[in-house]
């Protein structure tokens, strides 16, 4: 009989402990509570929405469970007609002729001008004219075009000749004036000679 009084009296202790609990959460809940306890410092608002979604339950049709799906097959559309494509003008010829044709000109202008200077400039410009040249016509641009290559920077038997020119001239202008001052020395010393002047000066 004492156990059994030891075990009622705890049950019972439980179930008060219970009682109070629920009555402590639902006097925090209540909108007292809360102003309480944000008097106290402590904002429980997250805690009392997510209280508040537990509580809520989806509601279902009952009719859903009686529904069933319908497959719907769309018919088959009819092929669009094809339309056939207009022919091409004459127009779109004549200006795809012209740009053949200028393309060539551009070809052969910066070969011309690659032949003469021979710099990288002119051969970059020749080869793309040319590329699209090729492009454009489908024909191989040396059927119509003679591809020039780098000139060779040598002188020229004139430019030599002329070179060897300047220089004699120059030598021979030196030996002039060298032999101009030599003579004014020697009528100098003539003429002291010639005055009386002894014979060292003529010998000097």
């Amino acid at each position: 009989m004492r156990f059994l009084g030891i075990v009622s009296a705890v049950v019972v202790a439980n179930l008060i402990t219970l009682v109070l609990i629920a009555i402590a959460f639902a006097l925090l809940v209540s909108n007292q509570g809360q102003a309480f306890m944000r008097q106290l410092g402590y904002d429980i608002s997250p805690l009392i929405s997510a209280y508040h979604q537990t509580r809520v339950k989806e509601w279902k049709d009952p009719r859903l469970a009686r529904m069933t799906s319908i497959e719907i097959t769309p018919q088959p559309k009819a092929p669009e007609p094809v339309q056939p494509k207009p022919a091409p003008r004459n127009t779109g010829q004549k200006a795809s002729h012209q740009a053949i044709q200028t393309t060539l000109s551009s070809c052969r202008f910066w070969n011309n001008e690659y032949r003469k200077d021979g710099t990288d400039s002119s051969k970059a410009y020749r080869d793309a004219a040319c590329g699209r040249y090729e492009r454009l016509s489908g024909n191989d641009v040396n059927n119509v075009v003679v591809i020039a290559k780098a000139p060779q920077r040598q002188a020229t038997t004139q430019q030599i000749s002329n070179l060897q020119s300047r220089q004699s001239s120059t030598e021979d202008h030196q030996r002039e004036n060298y032999c101009d001052r030599l003579r004014e020395k020697v009528d100098y010393y003539d003429a002291k000679l010639r005055a009386g002047g002894d014979g060292s000066y003529m010998t000097y």
